[in-house]
């Protein structure tokens, strides 16, 4: 694996500097290893240090799953914080959110190919944790949309659950999409999916 320019010269590092490039270094290879397969070694040729000093940060290789995924836990968690506001207008929200998911998948692309990943993997020892996070997310969202349901806002064939469901799908499509040849702008991918998306929920007419 070619280290990035960055990486490639041993410098001297205090440990939280030290733990924070490994764990970049740790993002990108669990990205493009998979999950099961990315390890110490890669970690440490990517990082330009002993393997040593990888295992000094993360003692085992569940040590190591560990800190990824809660890396990429918090993070996710975070996006749908910050779309998911009981204030806003539905409708924003779930813009909000494939817009903030959108630009992860461009800004933050290791993060978003470790989560999409991980929502498929169903190995016992990672898939429950992950089910943990899509009902702390899904939560977060019917509290905002759920109303809309409630009072008839929407006409929709699908239960709140089930769009919710529906919504946190959106990140394969979008992945789809962004490595599409014709390489579409982010607005374009963001107009797309929310359409989709929206296409499912039907505003009553006032």
């Amino acid at each position: 694996m070619e280290p990035r320019a960055e990486f490639r010269r041993r410098t001297r590092l205090a440990p939280e500097a030290r733990r924070k490039q490994l764990m970049e270094c740790a993002l990108e290879v669990f990205s493009k290893r998979g999950i099961g397969r990315a390890g110490h070694a890669e970690i440490a040729e990517l990082a330009q240090v002993s393997v040593a000093t990888v295992f000094n940060y993360f003692n085992t290789r569940e040590d190591l799953v560990n800190a990824v995924l809660t890396e990429v836990e918090l993070y996710f968690r975070g996006i749908a914080s910050a779309a998911f506001v009981q204030s806003k207008d539905p409708m924003e929200t779930i813009h909000d959110y494939i817009a903030f998911v959108v630009e992860a998948a461009y800004t933050k692309p290791d993060y978003t190919h470790i989560w999409l990943e991980w929502s498929s993997s169903v190995r016992e020892e990672i898939w429950p944790r992950y089910l943990k996070l899509l009902a702390h997310n899904t939560e977060l969202m019917k509290k905002v949309i759920k109303p809309g349901f409630d009072n008839n806002t929407f006409e929709c064939s699908l239960t709140v659950d089930e769009f919710c469901r529906a919504l946190t799908g959106c990140g394969y499509m979008i992945i789809q999409m962004i490595n599409q040849p014709s390489n579409p702008s982010q607005d374009k991918v963001i107009e797309f999916v929310y359409n989709y998306i929206t296409a499912i929920l039907r505003p009553t007419a006032k």
